[in-house]
């Protein structure tokens, strides 16, 4: 009797073990996004970009692009390899640290230790063709599981994308051209942008939206689950806990707000692109971006940008800047802080943004940094363009992030 009661137990404890929650299998996925480019034809090369919290387990060897059309209802799968050999598109090893912080202090990605959360970018790559033209295209992956945080239930990441292409075949996604950086000071106002950019110069409309957590690209997919919290999680103007301060440009991606609540949480993008064809506007789909935002409690001061100066060629007013067709166009601007000790550090996405432009920039590691912008717009430019200025605050007082701020000009 003894030996069976032993017997027993030990069957009972095993039963256990495999059946309690294994830690260890989830809280490793903090944000992806999902984008597509056109080859020739109906073939498009597909790109996934995970971002892996780094206390979890490891990225995923592989994601499955799910593709399914309304026009039949049909789906398929392919699998999105890892990508290998060469460097990403991004011109960095894949897995890189989203952000690699100041050099006199690690994240977990470097240390477990750490007190400073980190995360990883890893992308992964397919090429697929579509058998036939649909007004509905939907692209889809998603991974289990979502780190803890504070605005939504743990459960699947799910990213999708839409393509109308009952117009044309040739169309590449919009892509997000800013890092999500993901650290943000409690209680401060801070202002981010994704870089939103379309390569056919379609136009864009970004809004935000509930984080999906979907197991299939066939249907509609499942929202994820919020956590109830005072005041309550709005997804247009309290995504996460800023007491309803969020707000969104949608016109050109411009966000900004002041978090209330310490911790994780997740906010998604969806930027939508617009084109004219025969004379009639199209919407030829949308991406998303599922990105984690940490709060952290930190002392930097958020720097400021001024217009400064503006030359006889162009004009200013109510916060746009005019030109003419083939004159030269020159403003200055300035970055500046407070903070006396402040290091400040400026970069843009004027390569991608309004090609053949350039920004002089004079001061860097200073608290404050003067900017120069100089470009000759042809007829070709006629229209609205927008850039936008990273700044990076590298003071870097504990706990040591680097914190970046977007402003779009």
């Amino acid at each position: 009797m003894k030996l069976r009661h032993l017997l027993m137990s030990l069957i009972a404890a095993f039963s256990i073990i495999i059946s309690a929650p294994n830690k260890a299998s989830a809280s490793h996925a903090a944000g992806a996004e999902l984008i597509y480019v056109h080859i020739s034809d109906s073939t498009y090369q597909f790109f996934c970009k995970f971002y892996r919290d780094c206390t979890g387990i490891s990225e995923p060897a592989s994601f499955s692009l799910c593709a399914y059309n309304t026009c039949t209802n049909q789906s398929f799968n392919v699998t999105m390899n890892k990508w290998q050999g060469t460097l990403p598109p991004d011109n960095r090893p894949n897995g890189s640290s989203v952000s690699a912080g100041c050099s006199q202090y690690s994240n977990k990605c470097d240390n477990t230790s750490s007190s400073v959360p980190g995360y990883r970018e890893w992308w992964y790559m397919c090429i697929a063709t579509l058998p036939l033209k649909c007004n509905y295209w939907k692209f889809a992956v998603w991974e289990n599981a979502r780190n803890a945080q504070n605005n939504i239930q743990a459960g699947n990441l799910y990213v999708e994308t839409i393509f109308n292409s009952s117009q044309t075949w040739e169309n590449s996604s919009p892509y997000f051209s800013v890092k999500p950086l993901p650290y943000v000071c409690l209680n401060q106002p801070y202002t981010y942008n994704n870089g939103a950019i379309d390569a056919d110069g379609d136009s864009l409309w970004s809004q935000m939206t509930q984080p999906l957590a979907g197991s299939s690209c066939v249907g509609t997919p499942t929202p994820a689950t919020v956590i109830t919290l005072t005041p309550p999680i709005n997804f247009n103007t309290n995504p996460l806990q800023t007491n309803n301060s969020f707000t969104l440009n949608g016109a050109n991606g411009q966000m900004s707000f002041t978090a209330t609540q310490q911790g994780a949480s997740t906010i998604t993008m969806k930027t939508r692109e617009f084109r004219r064809i025969n004379n009639v506007v199209h919407e030829l789909g949308s991406i998303m971006r599922d990105v984690q935002v940490q709060v952290m409690p930190c002392s930097t001061i958020p720097p400021t940008v001024d217009t400064v100066s503006i030359n006889d060629s162009g004009a200013f007013s109510n916060g746009r800047v005019y030109g003419c067709i083939g004159q030269t166009l020159e403003f200055c601007f300035t970055v500046t802080t407070s903070d006396t000790a402040g290091i400040l550090l400026a970069e843009d996405n004027l390569a991608t943004a309004i090609p053949g432009a350039a920004i002089t920039y004079t001061n860097l590691k200073t608290d404050t940094v003067t900017g120069c912008f100089k470009w000759v717009p042809t007829a070709n430019d006629v229209g609205n363009h927008s850039f936008i200025i990273l700044i990076r605050d590298s003071t870097c007082k504990p706990p040591g992030i680097m914190l970046q701020y977007a402003r779009t000009v």
